[in-house]
């Protein structure tokens, strides 16, 4: 009987293909083993992201350094909650609906509430809100009601799991977007005596999901740090290698060694055996053997930089900088912290705020307003809901450098590239509600503090424009506002009046001539206290200087010119040096000709006085 020929196995094609990545050898096929192409929602089913998100749990649990970088990203982008802001026209349906809403968030704690939301979403990849009552709130007896991602699953029932719109309880149109969430009653590893499967079908409208998708397609959320969260076992494996390795070495307190070739350490019955030592004691050993100590070598040089470079490979999936997740600035300078902090982290808080604003927090004020139609007079002067303008203040992150900050904002305002307004909302204030409690603790009205702010923010001691001096002038408030170099020049002839080289009137008609800008009530107001300085001598419009060669030198050079003239004179009449050499003296002195001729003649007439000399020389 013939043999059948077997059929050749088929060979592998080769991918031709430029990439070194594509190509598959024998170094790197172990590597990509697990490489697939499945679907988002295929990779993270339900048993991948259930094993995940307990192992989250049980690593934030008992890893220090995971329950640290949970806490401070929660306290970072939730920190005190976010402010609401109204902006429709009503101001005073705006501030109604503020109060209200503050009040309504402080009796439920929206704050702790949403640091809850945002832990289990960080830590678990996804959590769920629900709309609930609490009927001892009465009006607004509106609640939330926190669910974990266990609770949220499908039915017993055959048909959902070959459902292609339904993914682990959550149902969805052809375009992905969520139509009904079933919740289970109880949570499924509660320990209640009663079924823990029974639940319901609600609409998406009542039970909100918050997640991130980090593809096209996915549908149900896993932990933020699920690329590095093998790490920490790791890190606490070594640690606990450290300790226990430094615990060996402590243990063994002494041991007995021979160094003589004569023992058999392996024939003695006591090997290992145990030896109790007094304190403060003193003892001999036998021949042939010393007394050794085991050397502590942990912890290494080592333990501290592998604990380092995990804590960085671990927080970089986060986002979050090493010095922060390390809750330490040792390692890093001032400089790089602040760049890391604003280049990183900032962005990254900012786009989880939005996240949960657009999930969370805009349904549930939605729910707010839906729940403030039963309390009467609180929605008068409100449009639609739809229209209902609005904006939500995150806290801010901390001040690295709180005066640099402070000068980034003066010089916003003060070119225009921001306002009162959005620099409150950047620390979480309102600027309304803070100039009325500033105003209030200095004792003056709002507009006067108001305008006292204007004037400080852009450097100019003009009033701010009221609303009865507001024209129709096209002219831009930068053409007409005084510069920097404008006002000192201001600042200095205000300086000249008051030590009285000009005066007041001088002073005031200069100003008007120089800056047509300001009005005459402002020149006035600014010269005001110096009426009554009287000018120096020799000032414009002040006494004469008196006239001479000596006017503008001290009293001790006048004294030694005097002495100077005197001892000249005295040497001429008494002939010791000549007239030439009398004048050329009086001369180098500074005097002039005719007083150098006069005081020559009073010389030969006999003599010269004291008096003489010093009326010549004034």
């Amino acid at each position: 009987m013939a043999r059948r020929k077997s059929k050749p196995l088929p060979v592998p094609k080769q991918i031709h293909a430029k990439f070194d990545l594509a190509q598959t050898t024998s170094e790197n096929k172990r590597h990509w083993a697990n490489a697939d192409s499945l679907s988002a929602r295929a990779a993270a089913s339900y048993s991948v992201r259930r094993i995940i998100r307990l192992r989250s749990r049980y690593e934030a649990e008992n890893n220090s350094w995971y329950a640290g970088i949970l806490r401070t990203a929660v306290n970072h982008i939730v920190g005190n909650g976010p402010r609401l802001q109204m902006l429709t026209e009503d101001v005073e349906a705006n501030r109604r609906i503020e109060k209200a809403f503050r009040r309504w968030a402080s009796k439920i704690d929206l704050a702790d509430m949403l640091r809850t939301i945002v832990e289990a979403y960080w830590r678990d990849g996804e959590v769920f809100v629900m709309r609930a009552d609490k009927p001892q709130n009465f009006p607004m007896t509106l609640d939330l009601r926190t669910l974990e991602a266990d609770q949220i699953s499908n039915p017993w029932q055959a048909s959902v799991y070959s459902d292609p719109f339904t993914d682990d309880g959550i149902q969805f149109d052809k375009s992905l977007n969520e139509i009904q969430i079933y919740v289970y009653n109880q949570h499924p590893g509660s320990n209640v005596p009663i079924s823990t499967l029974d639940g319901a079908w609600y609409s998406s409208r009542e039970v909100l999901h918050l997640f991130r998708a980090d593809r096209p397609g996915q549908t149900r959320g896993i932990p933020r740090a699920t690329p590095a969260l093998q790490t920490l076992p790791i890190m606490r494996r070594q640690e606990l290698a450290t300790l226990y390795s430094a615990e060996t070495a402590a243990n063994f307190a002494m041991y007995l060694k021979s160094n003589s070739p004569a023992l058999d350490p392996t024939a003695s019955p006591a090997d290992f055996a145990e030896i109790e030592i007094a304190r403060n004691m003193l003892t001999t050993l036998p021949a042939g053997w010393e007394i050794g100590q085991v050397e502590p070598k942990q912890p290494g040089p080592l333990y501290e930089m592998f604990q380092r470079q995990a804590l960085q490979s671990f927080s970089r999936c986060t986002n979050m900088p090493y010095t922060l997740a390390a809750g330490t600035g040792k390692d890093a300078n001032f400089s790089s912290f602040k760049g890391d902090m604003k280049n990183v982290w900032e962005p990254e808080v900012k786009c989880e705020q939005s996240r949960v604003e657009f999930s969370i927090i805009e349904p549930v004020f939605q729910w707010f307003l839906e729940s403030a139609i039963y309390t009467p007079g609180l929605l008068d002067g409100l449009p639609q809901f739809g229209e209902c303008d609005h904006k939500w203040h995150w806290p801010p992150l901390p001040e690295l450098d709180a005066l640099d900050a402070a000068n980034a904002a003066s010089v916003r305002l003060s070119t225009g590239q921001s306002t009162p307004t959005e620099e409150h909302a950047r620390r979480g204030q309102d600027w309304d509600t803070e100039s009325v409690r500033a105003a209030g603790d200095f004792g003056v009205p709002v507009e006067v503090y108001k305008r006292a702010v204007f004037a400080k923010t852009f450097d100019s001691t003009a009033s701010a424009p009221t609303a009865t001096s507001v024209t129709t002038d096209t002219t831009a408030i930068a053409d007409t506002a005084m510069n920097g170099a404008q006002v000192t020049s201001i600042v200095e002839i205000i300086g000249q009046v008051a030590a009285g080289v000009i005066p007041v009137a001088t002073a005031n008609a200069l100003i008007r001539s120089a800056f047509p800008g300001i009005s005459p009530l402002n020149v006035d107001a600014m010269l005001a206290p110096f009426a009554a300085v009287v000018a120096q001598v020799g000032a414009v419009g002040g006494p004469p200087m008196p006239q001479g060669e000596y006017t503008t030198i001290g009293q001790r050079a006048f004294s030694n010119n005097q002495k100077r003239i005197m001892k000249s004179l005295e040497q001429f009449a008494a002939g010791e040096i000549s007239q030439v050499m009398a004048e050329q003296t009086l001369a180098s002195i500074g005097l002039t000709p005719d007083r150098i001729a006069a005081l020559i003649v009073d010389a030969l007439d006999g003599g010269v006085r004291d008096q003489t000399i010093s009326e010549v020389a004034v």
